[in-house]
């Protein structure tokens, strides 16, 4: 599973890297929106001791610290001038069911797609909103965020992926856990 992901996460970079050339220079700022409820998700209270790097005393504080973490690489590498939000949220993912082989780490895709703005390099073709609005420049809905992302919290229960839980260290030292940092 793991070279599953870091060849997802080699994919995803080079089609990045691609995109970027056409974007104005400058570092991108990632905004992490916390669309989880009161107690669960980034908000969850359960007790924890700092694992890896990450400061965290509660599961919610080190699920948010390892998205904030990775947000701040993928910021660090992306050209752009107008920032990027990112609704993010923890919850079950149980289609298709999470079983102890198998089951989603998480989703996420752009909110909105838009065409033949001022600064779209190529008429009549489909942006998603975070690049649309780095090549327009400004953002193109800023009532709204850009990105949509989910992250299964069943992954934390042993009958999702047997005992294999979710890492949050930033040190690369999961074990025979799953790392969310390189999954974020």
């Amino acid at each position: 599973m793991r070279d599953f992901v870091k060849c997802g996460l080699r994919m995803a970079c080079a089609a990045v890297l691609l995109v970027a050339a056409a974007i104005p220079a400058g570092a991108a700022t990632i905004t992490i929106v916390n669309v989880d409820g009161a107690g669960e998700g980034f908000n969850d209270p359960t007790a924890v001791a700092p694992v890896g790097g990450n400061p965290g005393i509660t599961l919610g504080q080190q699920r948010l610290n390892v998205f904030q973490y990775g947000a701040d690489i993928w910021g660090s590498i992306l050209p752009g001038t107008v920032t990027i939000r990112v609704q993010a949220k923890f919850d079950p993912i149980t289609i298709p069911a999470c079983t102890a082989t198998s089951g989603v780490l998480g989703s996420a895709g752009p909110i909105n797609l838009y065409r033949d703005f001022a600064g779209a390099p190529v008429a009549g073709t489909w942006y998603n909103v975070a690049e649309a609005n780095q090549l327009a420049g400004f953002d193109l809905s800023a009532s709204n965020d850009d990105i949509d992302a989910t992250f299964n919290s069943d992954v934390d229960d042993a009958i999702c992926l047997g005992t294999a839980n979710w890492y949050y260290g930033y040190d690369s030292n999961a074990g025979t856990h799953i790392e969310l940092l390189p999954v974020v």
